[in-house]
């Protein structure tokens, strides 16, 4: 019996190789929200609209993740951002959007910031100033901020890389203790941390450099024969996933902090399903 084949030409003798990270709240790998990230939801969804793929999902540093794709290793990454392709990855339509970017801090420290900076902050200006330690995970990168962190490359006292396992976590607790001063990150973080920790809620800011803008979210599949089956395949059932109440209910839960007068979903449908549908 011939294997039955989705409309993507993927078929049940493949696995749809899920990669992941430990990255709240993008994945939640342990304690009472394991399982309710924005992109473990996702993978759960996609899972259940292409029922002729198996699955299986193992977790990987962002390092090793990034690796991997550049040797050409077959998987499939579901928070990555939207491009028309690169090298390494080919990418789903969007699946999502994000706020943008701004910075995390604690309250002490936002005052200081905003005052020197304004709010939203000027981030090329905050970057330069050597008396505030910015810390980030190791293989973030930032499209439309890049330049700017990029920029300041060669005064490495002003940053601060974790890697490892549970680096977005242990960036938010080396803020708080006054190891690093700020990280750049999408405001969900925040909320995250907000919702989970038992100390003091750290600031959000905006930055000036990106304001007004948004992100696209998508899934990206190794550049090769076998990732472009499987982003066909899942591009296929996107339709129904955007529309699933179970992803629906979990952008509700990390997203509820807008800040844009308009609801989440009215923005999702104008800006991720309009042009796509």
């Amino acid at each position: 019996m011939q294997p039955k084949s989705t409309s993507g030409n993927a078929t049940n003798a493949e696995t749809l190789e899920w990669v992941i990270n430990t990255a709240p709240p993008f994945h939640i790998v342990s304690g009472p929200l394991k399982g309710q990230g924005i992109c473990d939801v996702l993978i759960d969804v996609v899972d259940e609209a292409i029922p002729e793929l198996k699955s299986n999902r193992t977790v990987f540093p962002q390092t090793r993740i990034t690796q991997q794709f550049d040797r050409n290793h077959n998987q499939c990454f579901p928070c990555m951002i939207h491009r028309p392709s690169s090298s390494s990855a080919t990418y789903t339509e969007p699946t999502h959007f994000y706020y943008p970017h701004g910075i995390i801090t604690t309250q002490e420290h936002a005052a200081l910031i905003t005052e020197k900076y304004g709010n939203p902050v000027k981030l090329e200006k905050l970057v330069s100033d050597n008396s505030f330690q910015l810390g980030y995970p190791a293989g973030r990168r930032y499209p439309s901020l890049q330049h700017i962190i990029d920029g300041v490359s060669g005064t490495e006292i002003t940053r601060v890389v974790h890697t490892g396992e549970n680096a977005t976590a242990a960036i938010l607790a080396m803020i708080k203790s006054g190891r690093i001063d700020y990280t750049i990150e999408y405001q969900i973080l925040q909320n995250f941390d907000a919702s989970t920790s038992g100390t003091t809620p750290l600031t959000f800011l905006p930055i000036a450099e990106t304001e007004g803008n948004f992100v696209l979210g998508a899934i990206g599949c190794t550049n090769n024969e076998w990732g472009r089956n499987m982003v066909n395949a899942i591009n296929q059932v996107l339709p129904e996933v955007r529309e699933s109440p179970e992803f629906l209910e979990i952008l509700d839960l990390w997203f509820r902090n807008n800040p844009e007068p308009e609801p989440y979903r009215e923005l999702l449908r104008s800006r991720v399903w309009q042009d796509t549908n």
